[in-house]
């Protein structure tokens, strides 16, 4: 078996051998630990989520661990957003991308190449195009710290809570969260026996799905829970191309006919699988938790859609001027791609190894979390052993239309492991801290070759391609944090705490294919290779002050760091040095102020929260062209993006089973200083693209302008309301609408990556018995509005962008049976 390849009977090994463990009875003591080792979770059912009638009359408030100690989200000086299991399975959240549905503030958007995705919260994302950049929203995996988004194509299942932690977050949360932090966190075993199976079909992409789990107590401190998923697409994207004549290959290769893609796009088959074990000893508390998945599907640009095109072009077009003869210049759920010759896939082993060259990706994952917790009186003590495994493949069409010119593979092997250590105090005088130490070890390769047009066969070694290479990763982190809280009067605190991180990067590139006809490549034989260490304090303090027991004003001062580190381009250039691939960190401060409330016994619950941040160093991407037929990419720093705005957001739990909510946010992300920005592809002196006149090569000075995937405005509403119908019998129904304000897709602004402001229409309907149950009609998107996410300019284009447009019409039809 090839190295870092999933090994199915393995991981049901250690699953087996996990199950065998004792773990702890009580739900509520099983609980309690998770609470203290992830980022907010729900502690119990909230009485004012939506979609949760049966814990109205309870009382029960919203605990979060925003500060590693259990806290109300009413109290906690945080900016916070919780969506609770109820609403996970109001919208049938099974992917993370579909996280925006119920956290509008915060987009998790599928990429090209590169990271795979990005994410965006409050208009701060990192480059999804580059597979050396690390996130700077921090995933939060039941305790792991993730800072890469390969994970976000797994599935989303038995999940018990999700929490968005808005801002910086740099005290608790690993080493690299200055926009923010989403933690996740699946279900506990449970003090009963309990389970459910799950199944639904889904009628645009003609997904079948099937969910189900089973938890409990196993014994004298003992409780595990064992899930599954599975899941079954068939792509929601036509392909449009039945085949072009080889204007591209055939004069090299004698190829006659270029053969089309998968004629249905966006494909994807999904398993997963998660066992968990709880133990409760006295003092002591431990939970084991492995996910192990896999995800297969065409590749990731079969997603991609060319959504415009310069006046100059009704259809995108490639090199050499050849016009895409069924492509178009609109997201329509319609796509024109192409399949490369089989001449040259034939000797291309990188390529036929996987799905017999056709385009295609995989990715399996496996995720051990092992969290122990020991009660000293008034000392917590917590150990968070974490270890991220995956090995990842894709490959497919680069170029967007059915020529074909640009076809590439990129496939990655990771390997991180992940140990926290902390304390948290709980005496009863007036002061109290939580201090702690992180270490985390990173090794990826990655593996990149491509097409660029048409070369001559290669007489050494009959291969038609252009390039393969390696890119070899090692990271190393660690970090002390602490934080002191003091209470100046019971209603009054201030909090002071920081985090000093020290991190290593180490990059080992090479070109190991080059086709002897291509000069502007990096050699074979020729190592790129670099060593850089970095360091930071990141500071912070809170005043909170807490009048009544329904009302939270704050006021805190943050920063936060991210590392630098070195760019893995999918080609090394002949001109690429350590120095061109090498970025620097990014660092953010600044303040933000905020008011909780919460009135008529927890029925009425409402937040404002006002910020403004400098973001110093912002890693961006953009496609550059080395000639007509070599693109690459750079990784720049842009020097200052301010952030600033509002945010609000309020549900009411009325009378006769009615849960109303609203959230509006306004956000005014702009750069503040980026006077060397990309030129987009086509863009003239007129347009403001500028060419320096030492080193010839072209800029565009984006200072002042808005940061792209950063809309203005976005505003929620919606309403659930429950029926008892008698005899056991209860109707649910829900609607919710979203608007988003315009914004660009390309991070370059290209005006042909500009995205007009739209509306997404949500809702549902569920029948629930007595006896568990329940059968549901749940809709999203209604309108099918077709909407941009994360573009780029299309290589081989004059200006055109292609993007992965978001999930259209989906109508899913649900059983379910509880017990």
């Amino acid at each position: 078996m090839r190295k870092g390849t999933f090994c199915w009977s393995g991981a049901c090994s250690a699953l087996a051998i996990a199950l065998s463990m004792p773990a702890a009875a009580q739900e509520q003591t099983a609980q309690a630990p998770e609470q203290e080792t992830q980022a907010p979770a729900a502690a119990a059912a909230p009485a004012q989520e939506a979609g949760a009638p049966d814990t109205a009359a309870t009382g029960n408030e919203i605990v979060v661990t925003a500060r590693r100690r259990a806290e109300r989200l009413q109290d906690v000086p945080v900016a916070a957003s919780v969506v609770s299991e109820a609403q996970i399975r109001q919208y049938d959240l099974t992917s993370v991308a579909n996280i925006r549905l119920a956290a509008p503030e915060i987009t998790l958007d599928r990429g090209f190449t590169g990271s795979a995705t990005s994410i965006s919260l409050r208009g701060v994302s990192s480059s999804a195009i580059d597979a050396g950049v690390e996130q700077s929203v921090l995933l939060d995996f039941d305790g792991m710290a993730i800072s890469r988004g390969r994970i976000l194509n797994d599935a989303l299942f038995d999940i018990e809570s999700l929490t968005v932690l808005k801002g910086p977050q740099a005290v608790f949360f690993g080493k690299n969260s200055p926009g923010g932090v989403v933690s996740v966190r699946s279900a506990a075993p449970g003090n009963r026996l309990n389970g459910y199976i799950r199944t639904g079909y889904e009628f645009t992409t003609d997904n079948k799905q099937v969910e189900a789990a089973i938890g409990g107590p196993i014994g004298d401190g003992a409780g595990a829970r064992l899930a599954i998923f599975w899941s079954d697409s068939e792509g929601y994207i036509r392909n449009q191309n039945k085949g072009v004549p080889d204007l591209v290959f055939g004069a090299n290769t004698g190829n006659t006919i270029l053969p089309p893609a998968q004629s249905r796009l966006g494909a994807e088959k999904k398993i997963a699988l998660r066992g968990t074990v709880t133990y409760e000893a006295g003092a002591f508390d431990a939970s084991f938790k492995l996910l192990a998945s896999r995800y297969e599907g065409q590749g990731l640009q079969s997603f991609s859609e060319v959504m415009g095109c310069p006046p100059s072009r009704t259809r995108p077009g490639t090199v050499g001027g050849l016009i895409d003869p069924t492509g178009d210049c609109k997201l329509d759920d319609r796509s024109s791609q192409g399949w490369a010759a089989p001449v040259i896939l034939a000797n291309w082993p990188q390529v036929m190894r996987n799905n017999g060259g056709r385009p295609y990706s995989r990715n399996d994952s496996f995720l051990p979390v092992l969290t122990l917790n020991y009660d000293a009186g008034s000392i917590a003590l917590t150990s968070v052993t974490g270890y991220y495994g995956y090995d990842y493949v894709s490959q497919g069409n680069a170029d967007a239309t059915s020529y074909a010119y640009f076809w590439s593979y990129s496939n990655e092997q990771n390997s991180s492991f992940y140990q926290e250590l902390r304390a948290t105090s709980s005496f009863d005088g007036p002061l109290n801290f939580a201090a702690g130490g992180h270490y985390e070890n990173n090794r990826r390769t990655l593996y990149v070759g491509g097409i660029n047009g048409s070369q001559p066969r290669d007489p050494a070694t009959g291969r038609y391609h252009t390039y393969d290479n390696e890119q070899h990763n090692k990271s190393e982190a660690w970090s002390a944090f602490g934080q002191l809280v003091f209470d100046i009067t019971p209603q009054l605190e201030l909090a002071g705490g920081a985090r000093y991180t020290r991190q290593t990067n180490t990059l080992n590139s090479f070109t190991t294919y080059l086709n002897r006809a291509v000069t502007t490549i990096s050699p074979v034989g020729r190592k790129i290779t670099g060593t850089k260490t970095q360091d930071n304090i990141s500071p912070e303090a809170t005043m909170t002050w807490r009048p009544t027991n329904g009302l939270t004003i704050y006021g805190a001062y943050k920063t936060g760091f991210l590392a630098g580190g070195y760019s893995n381009p999918g080609i090394l250039s002949a001109i690429t040095t350590i120095d061109t691939l090498s970025f620097e960190e990014e660092t953010v401060d600044g303040a933000e102020i905020g008011i909780k409330t919460s009135l008529f016994d927890n029925r009425f619950n409402a937040s404002l929260t006002g910020y403004r941040y400098v973001y110093k160093g912002l890693p961006l991407t953009s496609l550059i062209a080395i000639n007509a037929t070599t693109i690459t990419y750079v990784t720049q720093n842009a020097a200052n993006t301010e952030v600033k705005g509002l945010e609000f957001e309020a549900s009411w739990r009325g009378p006769a089973g009615i849960t109303l909510r609203a959230t509006a946010a306004y956000n005014d992300a702009r750069f503040k200083s980026f006077e060397r920005a990309q030129c987009w592809t086509g863009q003239t002196l007129a347009q403001g693209c500028l060419v320096d006149p030492v080193t010839r090569g072209s800029y565009q000075n984006l200072t002042g302008r808005r940061v792209y995937r950063a809309p203005k405005w976005i505003a929620t509403a919606g309403a659930v309301k429950t029926f008892d119908l008698g005899d056991a019998y209860e109707a649910t129904f829900n609607a919710d609408v979203r608007y988003s304000s315009s914004y660009f897709t390309g991070v370059n602004l290209n005006p042909y990556s500009y995205q007009k402001g739209y509306l997404l229409l949500n809702a549902g309907a569920k029948l629930t018995t007595g006896d568990g149950w329940s059968l549901a009609l749940i809709g999203r998107n209604l309108t099918n509005r077709r909407y941009g996410t994360l573009g780029i300019d299309k290589p081989g284009g004059v200006g055109e962008v292609f993007t992965v447009a978001g999930e259209p019409r989906a109508v899913v039809l649900q059983a379910e049976m509880k017990f």
